[in-house]
Parts: structure tokens; C-alpha cells; sequence
């Protein structure tokens, strides 16, 4: 599935940049790879984001859970650009090196991002409380791209029952999307 290539790195998106016209806007060399899973984390929202109008995703490390995402390829002349959208500079999200299992069985080592704050832990299947919840259209990017992944169906399924706080994102980030 992936094998190195001199001057790329592999990237795992959990979030909007799961929807492939989402991390196109900025990182136009992203090539999709595959799948894979992140264990001993759950996917959760928290930081309230302008852009979206809505809480943004990150990955907490937690016991008896894991996230599926989409492993990228990336040019590293993409890293700052990556790192800028994700905050990086502004200390909303850190990077982080994470292993990632393909459904194949395949240990890929990946970039991710955290971010900086973790929200409390929540029980499984505990709903988002209002404060946490991600706009209508972050969330809908986040499921588009999960389908357009062809994420497991079981994970598209509990991620359609994520709770949204009835917003849209600003028109600029709309048009962006071209959503």
C-alpha cells in the first residue's frame, strides 16, 4: 500500500480532510493511499472553530477504542501548509507520529494532528454536549469523506449520529467546499 517515496511523508485524517475536495484546497499533491485504523484513541470534538461554526474533531487516547481514517501521501513542500490548516502555528492542534493499521494488516507510520486540548472523556456512546458539537457542515464533510473512503460501514454509522449544533460554516469556508 505504502511504499516510501523520497520527499513524502504519510498523513492519517480523521476529520474534514477525510472528503478528498476538502484537503485539495491546501495540499495539492495529497494522493489517497487506503485506510487504515488508530487504536487506543476516540474520535471527539472540542475547540470551538470560526470557520466551521462548530466544534472541530481531534482524537483523544483512550482504551478499548480506535478511529478510522484515510492515509495520504504527501509531498513534504505540503507539511507547512498542512501544519497552518491544522493550526499548528496558532497551538490549536499539535502533530504527532501515530501507527496505523490498514485492513490488510499493514503497520503504516503517519502524521496526525491532536489538539492541544483534551475534552473530558465521555462513556462509550455518551452523546456530545451542545458546547462540543460540530457544525452541519463540518460534520456532513466528515461523513461524505468517510464514504468517499469507504470507511468501514459500522463507523459511518456512528459517525452519522454525531450530534450537530444546527450551524453552517461561514460562507467563505462553504465556497471553499464548494458545498
Amino acid at each position: 500500500m505504502a511504499v516510501p517515496i523520497k520527499d513524502t511523508f504519510l498523513y492519517f485524517a480523521y476529520g474534514s480532510n477525510l472528503l478528498k475536495r476538502r484537503i485539495h484546497i491546501n495540499n495539492s499533491t495529497a494522493e489517497f493511499l487506503g485506510i487504515g485504523k488508530l487504536d487506543s484513541h476516540q474520535l471527539d470534538f472540542i475547540k470551538y472553530s470560526d470557520h466551521w461554526r462548530g466544534a472541530s474533531a481531534t482524537i483523544i487516547p483512550t482504551d478499548n477504542s480506535h478511529v478510522w481514517g484515510a492515509v495520504w501521501r504527501l509531498h513534504v513542500k505540503d507539511m507547512p501548509a498542512l501544519d497552518k490548516q491544522e493550526g499548528v502555528d496558532t497551538n490549536w492542534y499539535f502533530a504527532k507520529s501515530v501507527d496505523i493499521i490498514t485492513p490488510d494488516g499493514v503497520k503504516l507510520q503517519c502524521r496526525t494532528y491532536q489538539q492541544v486540548i483534551n475534552p473530558p472523556l465521555r462513556a462509550p456512546h455518551e452523546e456530545l454536549p451542545p458546547e462540543r458539537r460540530p457544525s452541519s457542515t463540518y460534520l456532513d464533510c466528515i461523513v461524505k469523506g468517510a464514504i468517499e473512503c469507504d470507511l468501514p460501514k459500522d463507523y459511518i454509522t456512528e459517525l452519522k449520529k454525531i450530534p450537530h449544533n444546527g450551524q453552517k460554516a461561514s460562507p467563505k469556508m462553504i465556497e471553499k467546499l464548494k458545498m
